[in-house]
Formats: C-alpha cells, sequence, structure tokens
C-alpha cells in the first residue's frame, strides 16, 4: 500500500489548507507550556500558603505531588508511582485542582477565545484549527484536549504517550487531533522564535 493509501485508511492525509506544524516544535511547545502550569500551580501554592489557607500537611501533599515523577510536564506521577501516590481524598483534590488547571489551560486558548494558540504554540508560530483552518470553538477544544487527560492515569498513560509519539512523528498529528477533526498549523514567520531569528 502506498502513501496515500496510509494515509486514507488512518485519515491521517495532509489537510488541503494549512502547512502542518513541525512534530519537534510541537513537543517543544507542550513543554513551555507544561513548565509554565506548574510555575502557575506552584505559583498560587505559594501565595495562599503565606496567607495561611493552606496548611502544613496540604503543603507537604502539593510538594510530594509536584516531586513525584515526571512532575514539570505531568504534574506528578508516572508508572506504578502515581498509582500508589493518589490514595487519599487529599491526594485525589489535589490530582484535580491541578488537572483542571492543566486541561482549562489548552482547552481556553486552543479554542477561538485566545486564537488558537498557547503560549508555546505562539512562540512556535503554531496555530490549532479544523480542516478547513478555521479556529475551533471551546466544544471542540474540549473534546480534542481529553486525551491529555488520559495521558496522566497510570500504564493507559504509557501506553498512549507511545502511541502519540508515533503519531506526531510520522504524521505530525496525535490521537486528539483524530478525535476533534483538528490540525495544528504553522504560521510562517509569525513566531516569536522567528522573529528573534
Amino acid at each position: 500500500m502506498g502513501r496515500t493509501g496510509k494515509y486514507r485508511s488512518l485519515d491521517l492525509k495532509p489537510r488541503k489548507s494549512g502547512v502542518k506544524a513541525n512534530s519537534f516544535f510541537r513537543v517543544f511547545a507542550y513543554v513551555i507550556d507544561a513548565i509554565i502550569l506548574r510555575f502557575i500551580f506552584q505559583g498560587a501554592v505559594f501565595i495562599l500558603g503565606i496567607r495561611g489557607l493552606i496548611s502544613e500537611s496540604w503543603l507537604e501533599t502539593i510538594d510530594l505531588y509536584l516531586a513525584e515523577g515526571l512532575a514539570p510536564f505531568r504534574g506528578g506521577g508516572v508508572l506504578l508511582g502515581q498509582f500508589f501516590f493518589i490514595t487519599t481524598w487529599q491526594d485525589v483534590i489535589v490530582h484535580l485542582s491541578y488537572s483542571i488547571l492543566f486541561m482549562g489551560y489548552f482547552i481556553a486558548l486552543e479554542s477561538d477565545l485566545f486564537g488558537g494558540q498557547t503560549i508555546g504554540k505562539k512562540l512556535f508560530g503554531m496555530k490549532v484549527t479544523n480542516r478547513s483552518s478555521s479556529e475551533v470553538s471551546l466544544k471542540v477544544s474540549a473534546l480534542r484536549n481529553t486525551t491529555k487527560y488520559l495521558l496522566r492515569i497510570p500504564f493507559l498513560g504509557i501506553i498512549l504517550g507511545f502511541f502519540e509519539l508515533l503519531l506526531l512523528v510520522f504524521y505530525s498529528t496525535r490521537t486528539g487531533d483524530m478525535l476533534a477533526d483538528t490540525q495544528v498549523i504553522s504560521l510562517s514567520g509569525k513566531g516569536i522564535v522567528d522573529r528573534l531569528r
């Protein structure tokens, strides 16, 4: 089967409008966004701690959550560590709080409310669009980003993460794009990185 046939069978053929963004830049943009989210979360915790709104036991739980596993990128936990870590209601609340921030950031910024660009995507001149290169709605953005939360689930996250990596490297797409019928396009010369060259 030829390359065109492969794309057709997986519905991964290049879109008619817009140039697909570079896979490696997509990964770098995601890492930047994940680091920004971690600082936002830590900043909020720091402010609440200074004001005495978070007890020492809560601060310890949050520190453990952020320090455990691949925390800068996933918010805490990898492999069995994450599974064993979430054992009390306090752990669940910390996990859900971080996850709400994480998901809210991507859903809102990648929708038409903020022009389809997270901070990382803006740096690299990329944008989330639908097949016709129009901006996506909040509902479509939410659908697209559901798979990002699945990456945070023990065992499933590792399997899905490997599959996502293969899709990005070979097809410059991911499961969320396939699910929501979206794409990430390159806005040539519009990224902050481009302007610094």
